[in-house]
């Protein structure tokens, strides 16, 4: 595979703003190597046999960062991405800008941040439509709370502000992912 872009895109984004159809799309349009961070919270879940809900994975996620630096996430990913045959990789669900930095001292000018936003409104009916049970919220006001701890917890506010690029994801999929690919062959 020849050059395409970045060899890092890191994707950032409250929940519903589009986060895995951005992963997707540079997985099957470029062959990106994807890289969940709530998989690494996800493996300790269940080493730790805690059910698995947004609160659990927000608690685990903060208890790894206070025990290891707010970067804790993101260097056992960049440690699985050196394990990788690819040279092209998405990370998906970058949380806060001691984990971009992270990735920036790996991979020094070849990462390329991605904020995805979304009108709150909409994220929150495609919430309702995926129904992830333990994750998605069903009333309106449970789910502003959950952005708000989101973005107070882990800093997304300032994860998102120090992205390269900003993705306005209000309407259909194949317009994100297409937007979302010529971003990423444009930063060649």
């Amino acid at each position: 595979m020849g050059k395409l872009g970045s060899k890092v895109v890191l994707i950032v984004g409250l929940p519903g703003s589009g986060k895995d159809v951005a992963t997707e799309a540079l997985e099957e349009e470029l062959g990106y190597k994807a890289f969940r961070m709530s998989d690494e919270l996800l493996e300790e879940l269940e080493r730790r046999r805690l059910p698995i809900t947004r609160e659990n994975m927000r608690k685990v996620g903060m208890e790894l960062r206070k025990e290891r630096g707010m970067a804790a996430i993101a260097k056992l990913v960049i440690s699985k991405m050196k394990k990788s045959d690819s040279d092209y990789f998405v990370v998906n669900g970058v949380r806060n800008p001691e984990e971009i930095e992270e990735f920036k001292r790996e991979f020094g000018d070849e990462v390329l941040t991605i904020a995805i936003i979304a009108p709150k409104k909409l994220r929150f009916l495609r919430q309702l439509k995926r129904k992830r049970s333990g994750f998605d919220e069903s009333e309106y006001s449970r789910f502003l709370e959950e952005d708000e701890k989101e973005i107070r917890t882990f800093h997304m506010g300032d994860a998102m502000a120090s992205a390269d690029y900003f993705v306005l994801n209000d309407g259909g999929i194949e317009e994100l992912k297409w937007k979302i690919v010529s971003i990423v062959l444009g930063s060649c």
